[in-house]
C-alpha cells in the first residue's frame, strides 16, 4: 500500500487554502475596510495568485481523498474513488454529496477497520460531520467567511487524521 505523505498534504492544504484566504482577505480589508487605500487592478494582482494557491490546495485534498477512499475498497465502501472525489463537482447535488464523500469516509473506514479486526485508531466521525456542516454553513451571507475559515481550520486536521489512518492500515489489507 502506497503511504500518504503527511506532510505534503497537510502543508499543501494548509499553505494553498490558508495562505490564499488570507491574501484574499487582506486584499478586501485593504481595498474596502481601510478607505480604499488599493486600485482594483492591484487587487486583482493579489487575487490572482492567491487563487492558483487556493487551487493548488483543493487539487492535493481531492488526491488525498481519493488516495483514502482506494485504500478502504473492500466492495462494502459506499462509493469509489472516482465518485467520491468526480460527484463533488456536481452543482447542487455536492451540498449533498459532501457528507457521503467526506462524512461518509470517515464512517466507511471505521467500518473497514471493524470488519477487518484492524487494531488501529478510529477516525472521529464528528469532526468530519462538522466539517461538512461548517462548509454548508460558509454560503450563509455576511458570516459565511468565518465559517469558511474555519472550515479550512478543520481541513487541515483530517488530512493529518487521514494520512494516519491510511498509513495506519496493514499493507496486506483487502482491497477490492
Amino acid at each position: 500500500m502506497n503511504r500518504l505523505s503527511k506532510g505534503f498534504y497537510v502543508g499543501s492544504v494548509a499553505v494553498g487554502l490558508g495562505l490564499g484566504i488570507l491574501v484574499i482577505v487582506i486584499t478586501a480589508v485593504l481595498m474596502i475596510g481601510l478607505g480604499g487605500n488599493i486600485s482594483e487592478d492591484e487587487a486583482a494582482l493579489a487575487i490572482i495568485p492567491a487563487a492558483l494557491l487556493m487551487l493548488y490546495g483543493v487539487v492535493v485534498m481531492l488526491m488525498l481523498w481519493y488516495k483514502a477512499w482506494a485504500a478502504i475498497q473492500d466492495g462494502q465502501a459506499r462509493t469509489t474513488p472516482g465518485k467520491a472525489v468526480g460527484f463533488l463537482f456536481i452543482p447542487l447535488f455536492n451540498l449533498y454529496w459532501i457528507f457521503q464523500a467526506i462524512h461518509g469516509f470517515a464512517k466507511d473506514y471505521n467500518s473497514y477497520v471493524t470488519r477487518h479486526s484492524l487494531n488501529v485508531p478510529k477516525l472521529p466521525e464528528g469532526m468530519f460531520l462538522a466539517y461538512c456542516i461548517l462548509v454548508l454553513a460558509g454560503i450563509i451571507p455576511i458570516i459565511g467567511p468565518l465559517f469558511s475559515l474555519a472550515a479550512v481550520g478543520v481541513m487541515i486536521a483530517l488530512c493529518a487524521k487521514v494520512c494516519d489512518a491510511v498509513n495506519a492500515l496493514p499493507a496486506g489489507t483487502p482491497s477490492a
